[in-house]
């Protein structure tokens, strides 16, 4: 890595960035249990992940039906063992 750049020989972009708007992170404010978010933050330090990329991705999994709840389970397990 060189010590400096000649920046310029640098040329501004003539056409704008294409952003997909689908992509586009919103910051939020959310308020959270103090212990619920300690347990994010631990599986997500168990994972190597920043805990708010965790959080995103569990609401990712919500929303497109990936994630049940422990009550769902049960009842699956009852109607497999029948």
């Amino acid at each position: 890595m060189k010590r400096e750049y000649n920046l310029k020989k640098l040329k501004k972009r003539t056409v704008p960035v294409k952003v997909d708007s689908e992509s586009i992170k919103v910051p939020i404010s959310i308020r959270l249990d103090a212990s619920d978010l300690a347990m994010l933050k631990t599986e997500a330090d168990k994972k190597g992940l920043p805990y708010q990329t965790l959080i995103g991705s569990i609401l990712h999994q919500f929303l497109n039906g990936e994630l049940i709840d422990r009550s769902t389970v049960q009842i699956l397990k009852k109607f497999k063992a029948s």
